[in-house]
């Protein structure tokens, strides 16, 4: 989890959570996202889909889109590419993220993000405005439908390459901890894509071993938005009795926070 995140559209139906994090504790700020306006496009407001610039805002001209972006997991359990990226950047069949972002002007708003594994190599995040797609190679991840690495090795500080946005990403730190709602988390690479240029912008990226992208920052000019993980879980099947469920396990160097 530049994650593609978007906007929930509702719970769907015979299908929750089990969440790491405060999910449903307390109820979201309605700021411009909550509210409805749309999250990517020219009309975003702001940074809003430059916060979640890790996954892109969309999908790309002619993207497929899934039959339906919260059908149940049907894809392959428990497959991996063995690459050193995939451990900060794992697709896991059926895994929900929950993210909340918060702007510069004070809105905050509620993103979510379906994985489904195709096989040891690919990998997609779904939303209900389509499909992104991701490749793991023995180069890093990329986006197979822009050919843009998401993270690229070694995995190691100063490894660079051609970010998403114009701009040059280098990966910065290796060892970073970070404290977001799902948790504190350590150990977790950064990421940082720099743009010059009369549209000089800032795109900061965290991913965190085991779980993905944890927090991603943008900044340009004055204007500042942050998306930070909130929770990640499979789904889970209340079954005809209504109590069970699928079990989550913390991954290291992930912590219930206070």
């Amino acid at each position: 989890m530049s994650p593609d995140i978007e906007r929930a559209p509702g719970r769907p139906a015979a299908l929750g959570l089990r969440a790491r994090g405060p999910l449903a504790r307390r109820p979201l700020a309605r700021g411009p996202l909550a509210r409805g306006a749309p999250a990517c496009g020219p009309s975003a407001r702001r940074l809003a889909a430059l916060a979640l610039a890790l996954l892109g805002c969309g999908g790309a001209p002619g993207a497929a889109q899934p039959t339906a972006w919260n059908a149940a997991p049907a894809g392959q359990e428990g497959a991996s590419s063995g690459t050193q990226a995939e451990r900060y950047f794992p697709l896991v069949d059926g895994h929900v993220y929950h993210y909340v972002t918060r702007s510069d002007g004070g809105g905050e708003g509620l993103l979510v993000a379906r994985v489904h594994r195709a096989d040891e190599r690919r990998g997609e995040l779904r939303f209900p405005s389509g499909v992104k797609r991701f490749e793991f190679t023995r180069e890093g991840v990329v986006r197979s439908d822009t050919g843009v690495f998401v993270l690229k090795q070694p995995i190691a500080p100063g490894t660079a390459w051609a970010g998403e946005h114009g701009g040059r990403a280098r990966i910065t730190a290796v060892d970073a901890a970070v404290e977001v709602p799902a948790g504190r988390f350590t150990g977790c690479v950064q990421t940082v894509e720099e743009r010059l240029g009369d549209r000089p912008a800032r795109y900061v990226s965290t991913f965190c071993p085991d779980v993905g992208v944890v927090a991603i920052e943008a900044v340009s000019g004055a204007s500042h938005e942050r998306a930070e993980l909130k929770s990640y879980a499979p789904p889970f099947d209340m079954g005809p009795d209504g109590v069970r469920r699928t079990p989550v396990e913390p991954p290291p160097g992930a912590a219930s926070p206070p």
